[in-house]
């Protein structure tokens, strides 16, 4: 989907960022409503199809975390959520694994909000085909299997990204990726971000910004069958602690 045929909900209790952020995107996206606060934007998808949500994390009445945590436990497919944060308890890891698309700290660019915006939007195929400059910076490492590497929790898969537990774990920012399942005679290889690291576990979340053939298709059809909720999934020991750590 193009932004210009999306329908976004901006929710932001900042009168004039709202103004301001309602700009920038009215200009770019098909539809833009704006809600002050978390309640607000309930009552707005109760009654409207929306694709994509921007929002605050910290808000009076309801506060953005609540708000993501209201639209997981919806039965129906929930829209993307990008968070928008000046200020917050929230880190990456957790916000990744509730299933944030982003986490843009203010003052916000508006280049990089609609560059988001865009790429939440597209499907996987679409996104994992863009091209992008090879870093510097590689990984490289391989399991026996799939199912032996999600057992050991070495490795699990959101939407769009992963989680990995290494021997050593890159720095922050974009890198060459490939990992190889020999049962499978796979390897995922393509360009990633790495978007949060945990190095007293050894852990690294990573974001795919493209992903080759035939791994690809591959991970397109294992995330079909598993339909993960996280964007990058976190380990267990974390996830638990999600709904009660709200700023």
């Amino acid at each position: 989907m193009e932004l210009k045929q999306a329908t976004i909900l901006l929710v932001e209790d900042e009168p004039v960022l709202r103004e301001i952020m309602s700009a920038w995107l009215e200009r770019a996206v098909g539809r833009v409503l704006t809600a002050e606060n978390g309640l607000e934007a309930t009552k707005i998808l109760a009654e409207t199809n929306i694709d994509l949500i921007v929002s605050d994390v910290r808000m009076p009445v309801m506060n953005g975390i609540d708000l993501l945590n209201q639209l997981n436990q919806s039965p129906s497919t929930r829209p993307r959520l990008i968070f928008v944060s000046g200020f917050s308890d929230l880190s990456l890891r957790e916000a990744y694994a509730m299933g944030a698309e982003a986490v843009l700290e203010k003052p916000i660019k508006r280049e990089e909000l609609l560059e988001i915006a865009r790429n939440s939007l597209l499907t996987l195929d679409e996104l994992w085909r863009l091209p992008g400059a090879a870093p510097e910076t590689h990984l490289k490492t391989g399991f026996p299997s799939l199912a032996t590497a999600l057992r050991k929790k070495r490795i699990a898969f959101g939407r769009r990204g992963f989680c990995i537990k290494l021997p050593y774990v890159p720095r922050e920012g974009p890198l060459q990726f490939a990992v190889k399942f020999r049962d499978e005679g796979i390897v995922l290889s393509g360009l990633g971000v790495v978007r949060w690291v945990a190095s007293k576990e050894d852990v690294a979340g990573i974001e795919i910004s493209r992903l080759d053939q035939p791994g690809r298709n591959w991970l397109i059809a294992h995330l079909k069958q598993s339909q993960p909720q996280a964007f990058i999934p976190s380990f267990p020991g974390v996830e638990h602690r999600l709904q009660s750590k709200v700023a």
